[in-house]
């Protein structure tokens, strides 16, 4: 028993000298470890500055947005990166030996994160190979909209409908883009049905006339019509047109030539009645289908 007491005795006293080395050490490390802290928030506010700060210059000197982006992002990592690095030198972090250790686990973390590198990966070269911009509208993955911003890990779309739609990088990087804003100048397409006993060349002429006079429609290149099928009794007139979409709407304008090509061949009394076949589906704008 009484080997059972000086045992019992000896455990305290050994835990309660450790107890008191720890509170010892973290009354010593106190004022580091404060210190240390304030640096880290100190380092993410100046790095939100330096940041700020890159893109205001380079909004100055450069027309390329989403290369500024890069480059203030970049400089905003590196510098809370540093501050880190000093945050931890001052809480007495041993930063060498840490950055070893960060090593021999970074390729644990490397498999447990591969997904999100690779889209942040895929983020970079989407920046660097621009094969869009922030503000143009695209079509990828099965969604079209304008890109709202470009991320670490995805994305940003603004559908036409209101939705907002985050894709992931490498998704993007992988998949066929459309750029649609790239060049603003668009074709269109336009069909009407007419009887097979016309003259078919007159009625190409008046779908011709007709698109090139509606509003919008630009004049180079050059409108077109031709004669797209024809049965016993009927034929279709195909019309092509072209918008420049950064001044008129591709939709209306299409629309408009529809009406326009259609009164003109109504009035020549080209126009088919309703019991001859009509195109397969309506007619919509060229990559749009």
């Amino acid at each position: 028993m009484a080997s059972i007491e000086t045992s019992a005795v000896t455990i305290g006293q050994r835990l309660g000298a450790s107890m008191a080395g720890v509170g010892n050490a973290v009354i010593d490390g106190l004022p580091g470890i404060v210190a240390g802290l304030l640096l880290l928030a100190l380092s993410w506010w100046v790095s939100g500055l330096v940041k700020r700060a890159v893109q205001g210059v380079l909004a100055r000197t450069s027309t390329e947005g989403h290369v500024d982006l890069l480059v203030a992002r970049t400089a905003r990592a590196a510098t809370f990166i540093i501050g880190v690095i000093i945050a931890l030198g001052v809480m007495g972090v041993q930063v060498t030996a840490l950055v070893a250790s960060l090593g021999l686990a970074g390729v644990t973390i490397g498999f447990a994160l591969k997904d999100v590198l690779a889209n942040s990966m895929a983020g970079v070269l989407l920046l660097l190979q621009r094969p869009f911009t922030i503000g143009d509208s695209i079509t990828v993955s099965g969604f079209e909209g304008v890109v709202v911003d470009i991320r670490v890990r995805d994305t940003m779309l603004h559908t036409g409908d209101g939705r907002v739609v985050f894709i992931p990088n490498s998704s993007v990087f992988n998949s066929p883009i459309v750029n649609i804003s790239r060049n603003p100048v668009r074709r269109f397409e336009i069909a009407l049905t007419v009887p097979g006993g016309i003259d078919l060349r007159a009625g190409e002429r008046l779908v011709a006339q007709a698109i090139a006079a509606t509003a919008g429609v630009v004049q180079e290149p050059e409108v077109e019509a031709q004669t797209s099928a024809a049965g016993a009794t009927w034929a279709r007139i195909t019309g092509h047109g072209w918008v420049d979409c950064a001044s008129c709407g591709l939709g209306s304008t299409q629309s408009a030539a529809l009406l326009a090509a259609r009164d003109a061949l109504g009035a020549a009394g080209m126009l088919a009645s309703c019991d001859v076949p009509v195109s397969d589906g309506p007619a919509t704008p060229d990559g749009d289908r």
